[in-house]
């Protein structure tokens, strides 16, 4: 989901660990307020990929929040740390996300 209310990018626990062993730790723990509730977490900073079904593909780092405590299933792109970074736009017609480099 992309969510431009979102300081950072945050995942499920399951790609979070994957995060924590690949990725560089950014911060100690930090805590996120949001419509779940508050979570306690690490930021860690790393490559994203995103494949294009037409045009360039886009690899950038981003900033990611991981908690052990996440609910499953929830993974947004946040504004902070990747949205900034490059041009998006969705387009809800169809669910489609357009973007590319600045």
């Amino acid at each position: 989901m992309v969510d431009t209310g979102a300081p950072w990018c945050i995942f499920e626990p399951r790609l979070g660990k994957f995060i924590r062993e690949c990725f560089d730790q950014v911060s100690e723990e930090v805590s996120l307020s949001t419509r779940l509730g508050s979570f306690r977490g690490e930021l860690y900073r790393g490559p994203l990929f995103f494949e294009a079904l037409e045009g360039e593909p886009l690899d950038i780092e981003a900033t990611i929040f991981v908690s052990p405590s996440w609910p499953p299933g929830e993974n947004f792109l946040g504004y902070q740390g990747l949205l900034q970074r490059i041009r998006f736009a969705v387009d809800p017609e169809v669910n489609l996300f357009y973007f590319g480099r600045i």
